[in-house]
């Protein structure tokens, strides 16, 4: 394994250590054109970002088996995929690093075990939409922002339109309805004037406990002890299954 791979898959959870602020931790800037891929597909092919050039908006959510964020938020996007999959927009599960590796799911030290895990997280938390393999050196996941189960969408004149360091099912909902009546009222009224808006918020969210201990009992043993190695206070009391 190289050493750029070897740097990138860490065999230990740890913790997000934050910029200054949140939007420091994303390399991929909102307005600026998307980082450009080349992406094996868990089923077989490559998608290539700029095939989407012109033609379809691309979705992106980043996560792995070993993150619990991955299992909660995908039942939601799954709604949304097939509630925007006829409106020209592709959405894509990133299959990156291991965000709490254990014994059952360790880090990744070649592309075919990343490939691998990649089946089991098809298997065990069923996403509807494609699964993209990142490269075992976290190409794109380096490129846009190493957040575990980060959202992020390309316009389709390739620009980065919206980004998330953690993927709110909602909030893309919201944006990507606003996306496509924007599309259609330039298509109805060609001659109107539009502006552009650019929004950021942080907002705290609810954690779902016991999916986080499911996930981390998947992952093996050494996936809790790693969480409470970063946050020893918390050792023997989160998370916990369900009451």
């Amino acid at each position: 394994m190289t050493d750029p791979a070897s740097a990138y898959n860490l065999p230990d959870f740890e913790a997000h250590r934050r910029a200054a602020t949140l939007a420091d931790t994303l390399g991929a800037k909102v307005g600026s054109p998307a980082p450009d891929f080349d992406a094996v597909l868990l089923d077989g092919g490559n998608v290539r970002l700029q095939d989407a050039r012109g033609k379809r908006h691309v979705v992106l959510m980043m996560g792995a088996v070993t993150s619990p964020m991955t299992a909660i938020k995908l039942p939601e996007m799954n709604e949304l995929w097939r509630e925007f999959r006829a409106l020209d927009i592709d959405f894509y599960l990133v299959y990156v690093r291991e965000s709490h590796p254990g014994e059952n799911f360790p880090h990744h030290s070649s592309f075919e075990q990343k490939l691998q895990h990649a089946r089991e997280l098809k298997r065990l938390e069923k996403p509807a939409f494609p699964i993209l393999v990142d490269s075992l050196n976290g190409h794109i996941h380096r490129n846009y922002g190493l957040w575990p189960v980060s959202l992020f969408v390309v316009h389709k004149d390739g620009r980065l339109v919206f980004r998330s360091t953690i993927a709110q099912p909602f909030q893309l909902r919201s944006f990507l309805t606003e996306l496509i009546a924007c599309e259609k009222d330039a298509r109805e009224n060609p001659r109107g004037m539009r502006y552009e808006c650019y929004t950021e918020c942080i907002v705290g969210h609810p954690v779902n406990e016991p999916e986080h201990h499911r996930v981390y009992q998947l992952a093996g043993p050494k996936a809790f002890e790693d969480y409470w190695r970063v946050f020893p206070a918390h050792r023997d009391k989160w998370p916990g299954p369900s009451k």
